[in-house]
């Protein structure tokens, strides 16, 4: 089990650019885009969120393997890092839940507006249904380019 540091969460919960991996049975990976990473009380468990229109082939292989590694990066500064775990589980996002996303993806537009990109760009990546999944922290990577990508933090 990994335990993310207050330095960490500060970083994930942030305007950051958030996908998540998930693999079937037979090992096929499947890449989706995600929205509010947020971390648990305790800094083992994470929460994340997936347009329901994107989310068939997702929950398949995470009702199948459980599987999940979230990668975060900072548009700005190209920081990234990725949390590998399983499914704690997939549930319907609360009101509350639908609140942190929208703050998420307000802070989201506003680092892409720093490095430029066009605000279509990020609009165009979301719906307003999303779906919420849980997952238990097991393994952290530093992600960014560089010579310590790759390496576990």
């Amino acid at each position: 089990m990994y335990v993310v540091s207050d330095e960490l969460r500060g970083l994930i919960e942030s305007g950051v650019a958030v996908s998540i991996a998930t693999a079937d049975a037979a090992g096929h990976p499947h890449l989706n885009t995600a929205w509010g990473p947020r971390i648990g009380a305790g800094g083992t468990t994470a929460t994340v969120f997936i347009d329901r229109a994107r989310s068939a082939t997702t929950t398949a292989d995470l009702h199948s393997t459980r599987w999940i590694a979230m990668t975060i990066g900072d548009p700005i500064s190209y920081r990234s890092i990725q949390l590998k775990g399983t499914q704690l589980g997939v549930s319907e996002a609360s009101e509350e839940d639908r609140e942190w996303v929208r703050l998420h993806r307000e802070a989201f537009m506003v680092s892409i507006a720093l490095i430029d990109d066009p605000p279509a760009l990020g609009r165009n990546m979301w719906t307003e249904d999303v779906i919420r999944i849980d997952f238990q922290i097991e393994q952290a990577f530093d992600q960014t380019p560089g010579p310590n990508a790759g390496q576990p933090l």
